[in-house]
């Protein structure tokens, strides 16, 4: 069974929580592996289209969120497979603040890679800026999926106003896939990876991350929240957010303004409390 929902990115911009959200609804099925990358080609297309519908249960709508799906250059090729594999999915693309993005996404390679190096040397390397800078160009992203399909097919979302206005938002959402937009509850108001950006996992903290590989966001989740407090308190520890130099900010805005005024165009979305 294939899905007819994906969210497609962006990184860093809130797409683990809703695909959380997403999972909640009772006429909604999300992967239990949150990435399944399989338009990917150097991650997992070639795993075939057998294994892909393995990945989803019989619901109204099934969907995954991978936010390696809009990488490109990085990852070129996507949405022609997509399109030809899933010609009627409906696309979701979480987008935010483009410099903020960035050095969230700096801050996660950093977490898990010992050898990165400052946000400023990182952005100097051509080769590591491109992993960084590209996913944030959100224009051309959106671009790549519009040669390939109907713009009513895609649902372009303000990370924003899934924070400060979920319950509208999701509403959106679920009217876009065509579900009960009526739908609510209680656990709509759970941040998932709210900590990320913040805190580095412990030792600990690794292998409870771990367990979401086996277990799915949602039931990892369940399973932290019924630790003591005194364990909880072990699996991160914070840190320091990095700064980013004043020079380098101006050189991104440079860079990102005409990507963020063609989104805005494209949408009509204000995109209000973004820096550019």
């Amino acid at each position: 069974m294939l899905p007819n929902l994906i969210v497609i990115g962006a990184a860093k911009s809130g797409t683990t929580s809703l695909h959380e959200y997403l999972d909640l609804h009772p006429e909604i099925s999300m992967s239990r592996e949150k990435e399944l990358n399989f338009f990917v080609e150097e991650l997992n297309w070639s795993r075939g289209r057998e294994w892909y519908e393995r990945q989803f249960e019989s619901a109204p709508v099934r969907g995954e969120s991978s936010p390696a799906y809009t990488a490109y250059p990085l990852r070129s090729g996507v949405p022609e497979r997509m399109a030809a594999t899933l010609a009627d999915v409906r696309l979701v693309y979480l987008v935010r603040d483009p410099i903020e993005r960035i050095v969230s996404h700096y801050v996660h390679r950093a977490l898990n890679w010992s050898d990165v190096a400052t946000i400023a040397e990182a952005l100097a390397d051509p080769a590591v800026r491109e992993w960084l800078v590209k996913p944030s160009c959100y224009w051309l992203q959106l671009e790549q999926y519009l040669e390939h399909f109907p713009r009513e097919q895609v649902l372009v979302l303000d990370s924003d106003e899934l924070r400060a206005n979920r319950t509208e938002t999701l509403v959106e959402v679920f009217r876009f896939v065509g579900v009960d937009d009526s739908f609510g509850t209680t656990q709509f108001a759970i941040a998932h990876n709210a900590e990320t950006g913040r805190t580095k996992p412990t030792r600990i903290g690794r292998v409870s991350t771990a367990l979401e590989r086996t277990l799915g966001q949602a039931r990892a989740q369940a399973l932290r929240e019924r630790a003591p407090r005194a364990l909880k308190a072990r699996l991160r520890r914070a840190i320091d957010p990095p700064v980013l130099d004043d020079t380098v900010r101006a050189e991104l805005a440079e860079e990102l303004r005409p990507e963020v005024e063609r989104l805005r165009a494209e949408t009509g979305l204000p995109f209000s409390g973004w820096s550019l």
